[in-house]
């Protein structure tokens, strides 16, 4: 009850404070894309190149064009990447952003918790542009906008929950072991092999469907398939929900408690 009541205490105090957010995200944006010489075009030249890559490579050297259940490679994979993309970026920027932001921590009438929060919110702003484009790459394919093309607002809430807990989680263990920071990029690689993005999640049989519902990204990277390309609901799929949900808040309560149980001892730490 007791972090139960945090947690909201933390909530009304971010509407407070959403200027200072906004402010935040604003200088960690400007600094991330608009600080180097090329700028802004290096938040969309990398996500394009490795696309490319992955389209090279499959089409010419695998030959695959068209998938199983009739979806061209193309949509089918660009509508997964790109939010995997998003999701992989996210990860590895939160986990060393108390670190990155540890000259606000010092400052005792700081709220600490938005500081993992900001990276989600900078790189969210790059990912709605994203969105836009699956949303034209499908039109471009024949897939109109339709009714279902509504609960991508559903699935953007649904990322946002879960890298939240996961944000709030690493960040803070970063603080006390470095390495985690390390760790975290490597398990993004081999997450990205273990989720259906360039491989299709009907290959699988028996027992692994059920292993494959584990991994919460795949819940995400599914959902813009089955928003753009599929035209079905999310409560279609109702194991496939039940159990992203119940991973997803089990991850946002440990991640928010074990953030506030460590907060205290940040600053000595940093």
């Amino acid at each position: 009850m007791k972090h139960l009541k945090g947690f909201f205490m933390f909530l009304a105090s971010m509407a407070k404070t959403r200027y200072l957010i906004g402010q935040l995200v604003k200088r960690d944006f400007q600094n991330k894309y608009l600080a180097s010489y090329i700028g802004l075009p290096w938040a969309f030249m990398q996500p394009a190149v490795i696309i490319l890559v992955m389209w090279f490579a499959f089409t010419y050297g695998l030959r695959i064009r068209v998938m199983d259940n009739g979806i061209p490679f193309v949509p089918w994979l660009i509508s997964a990447m790109l939010p995997w993309l998003f999701i992989s970026e996210t990860l590895i920027s939160s986990s060393g952003s108390l670190i990155e932001y540890s000259y606000l921590i010092k400052k005792t009438s700081f709220k600490v918790g938005i500081i993992p929060l900001i990276k989600i919110f900078t790189a969210f702003i790059i990912h709605l542009v994203f969105v836009v484009v699956i949303a034209i790459m499908a039109v471009s394919y024949g897939y109109n906008p339709s009714i279902y093309w509504i609960q991508i607002f559903y699935y953007l809430f649904a990322v946002f929950v879960l890298l939240a807990g996961i944000g709030w989680l690493i960040s803070a263990l970063t603080v006390f072991v470095r390495d985690i920071g390390n760790f975290i990029t490597v398990i993004t690689s081999v997450l990205f092999w273990a989720t259906p993005i360039i491989w299709p999640y009907s290959m699988l049989q028996g027992n692994n469907k059920y292993i494959a519902l584990l991994n919460p990204f795949f819940y995400i990277t599914e959902g813009y398939r089955y928003t753009f390309l599929e035209q079905t609901w999310f409560f279609e799929y109702p194991e496939m929900t039940i159990f992203f949900w119940a991973f997803t808040g089990l991850i946002f309560v440990a991640g928010a408690i074990v953030f506030q149980k460590l907060k205290p001892h940040f600053a000595d730490v940093l």
